[in-house]
């Protein structure tokens, strides 16, 4: 269809048109014609021969090219060039030789219309090189192309070939552009397993093999980038396998916007797909699954392309297929399916009967496969939410319809009576039972009609054909009655309320599946309907694909030349134009009441015997022929008008009224609204009545006064009169009537929503209310949903004068309605094409193949997909997308966007144009752009990345090398003052030195001179002496000898004797006992002490080094060291008021030892730093006064011994010593506040302390097999203690930290001795219990999970089949499938992994392989996080702020070397942390895997906190165990690090925006522009988990404490009872002891037996 621009006006402008002719004869002449505007091409063609010279017996024809290289489009004969040629670019018009690319070339035609080409190389050339090619010297040519477009040579041979050569490859699915082809093979292949949705996941269309995935993937994620509604659009012939198409869209799109968290609509959805099969399809002549109605499926979706909810809705179920069908046909599936798969008892219950035994069903044989899909039928049942009482209804009413089909009519043989007898009588009674209603009415209904006149009412009755058209409607209008109230129950389990408010925005994408194309042998009223509904998808595929694209080129201003296609607005006019098109005027007829089929014939004929689309047929023939798109139909009018009236009965809808079951009655109410408000109105009614009757009762029976019964309703003695019917009947329920049924029964679904059958397995209260009652405004809701297509509630009545619409006029309205939908969205279509039409599998018919393709239009659709534009960007739009690219002050003007794609990416001219207001891209050249604008980020953010690591480098450095200035200048200073001092000190030497001398000189002249004159005196003694010794030599010889010699002696002993006699007083008082020791360990005996029995020697040397620490006790000083100094008991007799003087000072210093005691903590012991112990005097004293002065007994805890740092080494290794540190330090706190005074400060921060560490305590419970030091618990007690005590009490921390000491080490030689006391048990072997949902985890990295299968798929281990609805095993990152038997088969590993290897032995490891039974967390990770819980919560920044690198490199190499060896105390606490994150980074997958990464995103995306919460958790849960155990012990690291935020200033905020990019992190395929984004909400679901966690952290905190307050209460009362009691009534009291308290609303017993158990808070905390 050529598109010309209106009537050619009158022009005598001349135009110079340049004629290259492609002639053998003229290779290279040029052809100037100058012509008038409105000159045709046959008319140029004819001068340009002339003036070539050329044979006029040939026959030529005028193409026209646009671009060098691009296609050649050949003008019609009555085509315009001129018009052609003004479209071109103006330089292109004043000249156009070949080189600009736009000309026309005259080319020689063949006889039979083909064009010769002489340019093409010769066939023998093209031989050779096939030649060549199977020799291998040239590359084989393609023999297939995913993409039609992509044809070297476009015809309609080359398209049939491609698309055989994919069919015998098993290729099924071809591209036309953005189309794609899906022709049936009728055989399952195996490529629609999970894993193939993560391969097409997206991806851009073309890159990967074409695929129904792909185009799912690509309509999804285009919504979310758009926020545009998509539509996928499949249509084909009957056969031509679009239901199955629709399925495995619909598995796509569940699978891509499930995301790990699963409100439970995308289980409906696929739970609604085998439902409405089962009941809307049948087997045919051309297909063994035909849809026997149409239906839409839009499923609505949030921003972040979570499903919100869904709507289906159903057109023109075909009724008639249910008591007649063609030769090789079959009824509805569901009736083979009930009938081959009910068990005995159901089928005892709905009285069911062999297959061959009704009248409305054939006799089949693939019967096993009919049970199997039973049992499929019913679990998808259940995932929609069909209770089992209901199923039991919807099955009863199938039987029953089958039952009215072997209803039989006769004449009656005797009387007068006009009439028939029906039977027979066992099937009645069946009937009447199953249907509840009495069998006299349903004979009368089926054998009589009621006229209403208007004086009276006349009952007549029917004829034998009446009377049978009379069964088969009363059994369309159950089953179609029943199959729209199936459509109600599912579209309300789909229903999300939040779609009734307009404020919140919603996205869709909607699948439409409707009836294809059909051409039977007896064409009737469906199929007329059926193809005129394809007529219309036909011309909304011509609207988009050519018109609507073609004026959009125009509209634009680019070059472009219209493409012909087969308009088919003709035919749809024919049927739907008012007023004489086809639908009005059979509506005509079937208004007139004396009108036949043979008359809306004659009509028909009259009206369009002279349309085209209208085939005239032979008078006698009770027929009509139309000309579709497809072809020819012939359609036979019998029944026409009938069936185009076919209403609900007035007398049929009055019996089923009458039912006793209120599930019938429900299914004939015409609108459900009033039919719900209706039964709640009389329930309420009912109730009340039943509670007064229960209060008449009541007051009868407590006044003893028998007061007769109420009165029974008339209705209530009609059905029944029995006793417990009566009873029944006055219970409070919500009845419609005394039926045996409930009256909203049938809406028992909706009201009790299945969630609320799964068991809970919290202690909370289960909710008796359901939460997703159905009220009027949703019900309401649902109904207007469907509206135009509830053709089972058009009732005619005969009292009023406005009859119902047709059931065309409906089905007109409904497709208008989604004509409409679909013009508001964006389409992707999908073309399906049946194989062949005997069912073969893996055959290709090439004959009906062509014939689909040409009716189709499929040449002229890849002709303009070939030669169009698949990529459209706005300018703006195109800024804001590939804005990267331009230059930095582009201002997205048209020369700008020209330059880049022109001159920075090279694209060809011919494959982008730039319009008015939008750029035009080819679909490979779209794909070239956004490869390259990944690349561009990715160059960016490397050199981003460089940029900054240099100015970190570059910081580095010049902190070194001011560093380095400053030691220079410091060690310079030095070097300088060095030398001074050393100046000035040889100059003090050498003046020092000269002063010494001189005073020297000085003394040795004084000297000399005393020297010189004691030698005078020395001489004039001598001579003195010498004279008196001479003056006595006059006396006797022997006298004088003896006087001479003895005075020497005396004099040079005396003073010896003095010195020695001084000395000896000195240590009259103290005197040397080694044997003090000894006596010390004998007992405390008093030592009586005497004088030796000489004197003491002195010693040279005395020993300083202390006692062997083994020798000390508890520190105190009873030998304080290898020699002690005391008083000689001498001393004491001497001076006894001295010493009580002293002693009474002694006394008087304890009393004031608080102060004192502060200066001497300074040097006290602490774990880790031992310190030389002091001795101290009068310990007995001392430990008297601790038990009178609690005071004194803090003050006294300062001295610490080594012996207790020595017990600080053991570990803890069980929990259980864990839980008694906490019960111990409880007592001790207990103790201090039982004791009735007020406590000291010091002792304040002691309890508070204690209380808040036993916090700590508990949180280690989480812990398996905890290694956890006491060292560490005194550091972290520490910390405590520092950060209570403050600045003010700063001197109160020692004295409280040595008395924890003290007490901690009582409690560790208390469980030393329990160790060595009890014999070490051997561990019992705990059988491991699996969940039924927990992952399964394969040596060769597979995470196997539960999987339902929801479409049929192939096991990927033994290639076999994996039937709907079974179950089976996924692997959560390959999506690898197979059945449980084949687990162990598996051999090859998940490839998500096979490519990163281990390259460590703790870091950049799977979390997989670091864990074990034993150690569930990860041994380094856990060593890091209990060294910071440990030293480093109260440190400032403790996340926030980085360690030194170096540091950080050295502790990675020695943990990966051997991380026992390794003593973490040794570095710096921000050490420590930066490696922690340095290890989750490290990891090849997050914690939070790149499987679960969109999951998170989405589940924070949703518009509700609890509902954002609950998906976080849902997709959690859903982690493989290592890492989910792993995650789980960072929350609680980082849950208590938030604890102290008041010191370490690390809010919830603040540790997610550090820890998320570590443990939630994209993958590395995703776009770099679009993570940049999810950043924030990356932080946000890293904060709320740590808040919820803090909360559930809060409140378990909160019962424990409780619950210890209740256990102290009931010890008490127990020692009380004890106290005030006697032994024998004691005992009967413990045994019996109940003690009571609450946690908030809820009351808790607790039993005490006799041997006083405590109450154990394990089963109260659990993280």
């Amino acid at each position: 269809m050529s598109v010309r621009d209106g009537a050619a006006t009158i022009d005598d402008r001349l135009y110079v048109l340049q004629i290259y002719p492609r002639l053998a004869a003229h290779p290279s002449t040029c052809c100037n014609l100058r012509v008038q505007k409105d000159a045709t091409a046959a008319s140029v063609i004819a001068d340009a021969a002339s003036a070539l010279g050329l044979d006029p017996g040939r026959l030529y024809v005028l193409a026209e090219v646009k671009e060098c290289g691009g296609e050649e489009w050949v003008l019609e004969a009555g085509d315009l060039p001129v018009q052609r040629f003004l479209l071109w670019p103006r330089k292109a018009q004043e000249q156009h030789p070949q080189s600009l690319g736009f000309y026309f070339l005259l080319q020689e035609r063949n006889r039979d219309g083909s064009i010769r080409y002489v340019h093409l190389p010769p066939v023998s050339k093209e031989q050779e090189a096939q030649r060549l090619a199977a020799r291998g010297f040239l590359p084989p040519p393609q023999d297939d192309f995913a993409d039609l477009c992509n044809l070297p040579v476009l015809n309609e041979d080359s398209i049939l070939n491609n698309l055989r050569t994919r069919f015998c490859k098993k290729k099924i699915y071809t591209y036309a552009g953005s189309i794609l082809i899906a022709i049936n093979p009728f055989k399952f292949l195996p490529i629609y397993n999970p894993k193939y949705v993560k391969m097409y996941e997206n991806h851009q269309l073309g890159k990967l093999e074409p695929h129904i995935f792909a185009i799912a993937d690509v309509a999804y994620y285009a919504m979310l980038r758009k926020r545009v509604n998509q539509c996928i659009v499949i249509s084909g012939e009957s056969g031509s396998g679009k239901t199955q198409s629709t399925n495995f869209l619909i598995h796509c799109l569940t699978a891509l916007s499930q995301k790990g968290y699963a409100s439970g609509v995308e289980r409906t959805i696929l739970g609604a797909g085998p439902v409405l099969e089962a009941f809307g399809n049948a087997k045919t002549a051309h297909n063994n699954n035909s849809s026997r109605f149409g239906k839409f499926i839009q499923v609505n979706y949030l921003d972040s392309g979570v499903v919100r909810g869904a709507v289906v809705e159903k057109y023109l179920l075909e009724k008639s297929r249910l008591v007649s069908r063609e030769k090789n046909e079959r009824n509805y599936h569901v009736f083979y399916y009930l009938l081959l798969g009910a068990s005995e008892e159901e089928r005892k219950e709905f009285k069911l009967l062999p297959p061959e035994d009704y009248f409305y069903l054939k006799q089949i044989e693939d019967e096993e496969d009919l049970r199997h899909d039973f049992e499929r039928l019913q679990q998808a049942m259940e995932m929609v939410g069909f209770l089992p009482s209901t199923k039991k209804q919807i099955f009863s009413v199938l039987s029953a319809i089958l039952y009215l089909g072997n209803v039989t009519y006769r004449r009656k043989s005797t009387g007068r009576d006009e009439g028939l007898d029906v039977g027979p009588p066992e099937v009645l009674a069946t009937l009447s039972d199953l249907l509840k209603v009495k069998e006299e009415l349903l004979v009368e209904a089926l054998t009589k009609r009621k006229t209403v006149t208007v004086n009276d009412k006349l009952i007549l009755p029917y004829s034998h054909s009446e009377a049978i058209t009379a069964r088969d409607s009363m059994a369309k209008s159950l089953y179609s009655a029943l199959f729209d109230w199936i459509v109600l129950r599912i579209n309300h389990a789909l229903l999300n309320k939040k779609d009734m408010e307009e404020s919140v925005p919603c996205l869709s994408i909607g699948v439409l599946d409707i009836f294809g194309f059909e051409d039977f042998e007896n064409n009737s009223f469906e199929q007329f309907c059926i193809n005129y509904a394809n007529e219309q998808l036909q011309y909304y595929f011509n609207n988009h694909i050519f018109t609507l694209e073609q004026e959009e080129y125009q509209a634009e201003g680019i070059t472009w030349h219209n493409i012909d296609y087969t308009d088919n607005v003709g035919c749809i006019h024919l049927i739907s134009k008012k007023p004489t098109g086809l639908f009005y005027l059979l509506d005509e007829e079937s208004n007139f009441p004396h009108a036949t089929d043979e008359t809306l014939l004659a009509k028909f004929k009259q009206q369009h015997q002279g349309n085209k689309y209208f085939v005239p047929t032979p008078v006698m023939e009770p027929a009509f022929v139309i000309q579709h798109f497809a072809g020819k139909v012939k359609y036979q009018i019998k029944d026409f008008r009938e069936k185009n009236t076919d209403h609900m009965r007035p007398d049929i809808v009055a019996l089923l009224r009458s039912s006793d079951r209120a599930y019938v009655r429900q299914l004939i109410g015409m609108d459900p609204v009033a039919m719900f408000r209706w039964g709640i109105l009389r329930a309420t009614i009912r109730g009340i009545a039943a509670f007064n009757e229960a209060g008449r009762s009541w007051a009868a029976k407590t006044s003893g006064v028998v007061r007769p019964v109420s009165r029974t309703p008339l209705g209530e003695l009609q059905r029944s009169n029995t006793t417990i019917e009566r009873i029944r009947a006055s219970m409070l329920d919500f009845y419609f009537d005394h039926s045996e049924e409930r009256p909203l029964e049938a809406f028992e679904d909706i009201f009790a929503s299945y969630e609320n059958k799964k068991k809970s397995k919290s202690t909370k209260q289960k909710q008796v209310i359901p939460k997703n009652l159905l009220d009027s405004r949703s019900l309401k809701f649902i109904v207007s949903l469907t509206l135009q297509d509830r053709t089972t509630k058009s009732l005619l009545h005969l009292h009023k004068k406005k009859k119902p619409p047709s059931i065309s006029a409906q089905f007109q309205t409904s497709l208008t309605k989604l004509l409409e939908t679909l013009n508001r969205a964006e389409p992707f279509f999908i073309r399906c094409i049946r194989s062949n039409a005997e069912k073969k599998e893996m055959y290709l018919d090439e004959a009906l193949v062509v014939q689909q393709l040409r009716y189709t239009g499929m040449l002229e659709t890849v002709r303009i997909r070939r030669s169009g534009y698949g990529a459209k960007y706005t300018f703006q739009e195109f800024i804001e997308q590939f804005g990267v690219l331009l230059p930095k002050n582009a201002s997205g003007r048209k020369e700008d966007i020209s330059a880049l794609l022109g001159k920075k990416m090279g694209l060809d001219p011919t494959t982008y144009q730039i319009g008015k207001t939008k750029v035009f891209l080819k679909e490979l050249e779209r794909q070239q752009l956004q490869d390259t604008l990944h690349k561009d980020v990715m160059r960016k953010i490397v050199f981003l990345q460089r940029w900054f690591r240099a100015r970190l480098v570059r910081k580095e450095f010049v902190d070194m090398k001011q560093a380095a200035i400053l030691i220079q200048r410091s060690w310079r200073r030095y070097c300088r003052d060095e030398q001074r001092r050393q100046a000035a000190t040889l100059i003090q030497a050498v003046w020092r030195g000269h002063r010494q001398r001189i005073d020297y000189h000085r003394r040795l002249r004084g000297a000399t001179k005393i020297q010189e004159k004691r030698e005078q005196r020395r001489r004039r003694g001598m001579e003195h002496n010498q004279r008196e010794t001479e003056r006595a030599a006059s006396s006797s010889s022997s006298g004088i000898s003896t006087d001479h010699t003895s005075p020497p002696k005396t004099k040079s002993q005396e003073p010896a004797k003095l010195k020695e006699r001084s000395d000896s007083k000195e240590l009259d008082q103290y005197t040397f006992v080694a044997w003090k020791m000894k006596e010390d360990k004998g007992g405390k005996k008093e030592v009586k002490s005497s004088p030796p029995s000489s004197s003491p020697v002195r010693p040279s040397t005395l020993p300083l080094q202390p006692v062997d620490p083994g020798l000390e006790r508890n520190g105190l000083g009873e030998g304080g060291g290898a020699v002690s100094l005391q008083r000689r008991p001498g001393g004491m007799k001497e001076k006894p008021h001295k010493w009580r003087g002293k002693r009474a000072e002694g006394e008087q210093a304890e009393s004031s030892m608080d102060f004192t005691e502060k200066i001497f903590s300074s040097s006290a012991a602490f774990p880790g730093h031992p310190s030389r112990p002091v001795s101290q005097p009068h310990g007995d004293r001392a430990g008297k006064g601790l038990g009178r002065n609690p005071s004194i007994k803090i003050s006294r805890a300062t001295r610490v011994s080594e012996q207790w740092n020595a017990s600080l080494d053991r570990e803890i290794t069980n929990a259980n010593e864990l839980r008694h540190l906490d019960e111990f330090l409880g007592n001790q706190v207990n103790d201090f506040r039982s004791r009735g005074k007020s406590l000291s400060a010091t002792e304040s921060i002691f309890v508070t302390a204690t209380m808040q560490f036993r916090e700590n305590i508990k949180a280690m419970y989480s812990l398996p097999k905890p290694t956890i030091g006491y060292k560490g618990l005194m550091t972290s007690y520490q910390n405590k203690v520092i950060h209570l005590a403050g600045d003010k009490q700063k001197g109160e921390v020692q004295l409280v930290v040595n008395l924890f000491q003290s007490v901690l080490d009582g409690f560790i030689r208390g469980e030393m001795k329990k160790v060595e006391a009890e014999p070490a048990k051997p561990a019992k072997a705990r059988k491991k219990r699996r969940k039924k949902n927990e992952s399964m985890e394969s040596p060769l990295d597979h995470v196997l999970v539960n999987y339902q299968v929801n479409i049929m798929q192939s096991c990927d281990q033994c290639t076999s089949y994996i039937w709907g609805m079974e179950k089976a095993f996924m692997c959560s990152y390959c999506k690898m499938v197979c059945h449980k038997k084949c687990i162990c088969k598996i051999a090859i590993d998940c490839y998500t992994f096979c490519a990163k290897k281990p390259g460590g032995q703790h870091f950049g490891v799977r979390v997989c392989h670091l864990v074990s039974d034993k150690n569930p967390v990860p041994i380094v990770l856990e060593m890091l996080l209990e060294h910071v819980e440990m030293h480093g919560l109260y440190t400032e920044g403790i996340y926030r702020k980085s360690g030194s690198a170096n540091r950080m490199k050295e502790l990675h190499q020695r943990l990966e070397t051997d991380f026992h060896m390794v003593c973490l105390e040794d570095y710096h606490i921000h050490t420590v942390t930066g490696l922690v994150k340095q290890w989750l980074r490290e990891l090849p997958e997050p914690l939070m895997t790149f499987t679960h990464y969109t999951d998170f995103l989405h589940a924070v995306e949703l518009p509700d906190k609890q509902e954002q919460l609950h998906a976080i958790y849902k997709v959690v849960e859903e982690l493989p165990t290592a890492n989910f155990n792993t995650l789980e012990r960072l929350i609680f690291h980082l849950v208590r690090v938030c604890k102290e935020e008041a010191h370490n200033r690390m809010s919830p905020n603040s540790l997610a925006i550090v820890f998320a990019p570590c443990i939630l992190r994209c993958p590395d395929s995703a776009d770099p522009l679009l993570s940049m984004k999810d950043e924030c909400a990356l932080s946000v679901c890293v904060e709320m988990l740590i808040n919820e966690q803090i909360r559930r952290y809060n409140e378990k905190m909160d019962e424990i404490v409780q619950l210890e307050y209740a256990e102290t209460l009931a010890v008490n009362q127990l020692k009380l009872k004890r106290q005030n009691t006697a032994p024998s009534t004691l005992l009967s009291l413990l045994t019996n002891f109940r003690i009571s308290f609450r946690f908030g609303s809820k009351p808790h017993v607790y039993l005490f037996n006799n041997s006083m158990c405590m109450i154990t808070k394990q089963a109260f905390f659990s993280v």
